[in-house]
């Protein structure tokens, strides 16, 4: 019974084509912990935050606690993919195919979160999907136009 497996990959490998796939992709840059370590909610400026991080990924409006204020968004990931396909002919004129990918493109993340005079209230850090839902980032135009 052990056999009956090794034999059906021997046979894909055969009779059709097997394939194994590995990229790495890395955007943009972590923030570095000095940086995290300078951000004092009440004393940080937008100014300094721009100055030590760079453009941000988005901005938007956001409410907190009845103010109005802005959040900016840091994103980065670096992610490894490790894919397994399997094609095997059926007849002359048709085959079966199989993917199996890994792919785990999930980006982390800096909100920076600022009230009206632009000083810093709070931070958070973590899954950048995460975060922007937490705050109900609105759809960018190409999203409402989906």
């Amino acid at each position: 019974m052990r056999a009956l497996p090794a034999s059906l990959a021997l046979l894909c490998a055969v009779t059709g084509c097997v394939s194994v796939n590995w990229t790495r992709e890395s955007r943009y840059a972590p923030v570095a912990s000095e940086h995290l370590a300078r951000l004092e909610a009440g004393r940080t400026q937008l100014g300094d935050c721009l100055a030590d991080l760079g453009a941000p990924l988005w901005v938007w409006e956001h409410t907190e606690g009845g103010q109005d204020g802005a959040a900016l968004a840091y994103g980065w990931f670096d992610e490894e993919d490790v894919g397994v396909n399997v094609s095997v002919p059926v007849t002359d004129n048709s085959s079966a195919s199989f993917d199996y990918t890994t792919l785990d493109a999930r980006l982390h993340g800096l909100v920076l979160f600022f009230d009206e005079r632009w000083v810093l209230t709070s931070f958070r850090t973590g899954w950048l999907r995460d975060l922007t839902r937490e705050v109900r980032r609105p759809p960018t135009a190409l999203e409402e136009d989906a």
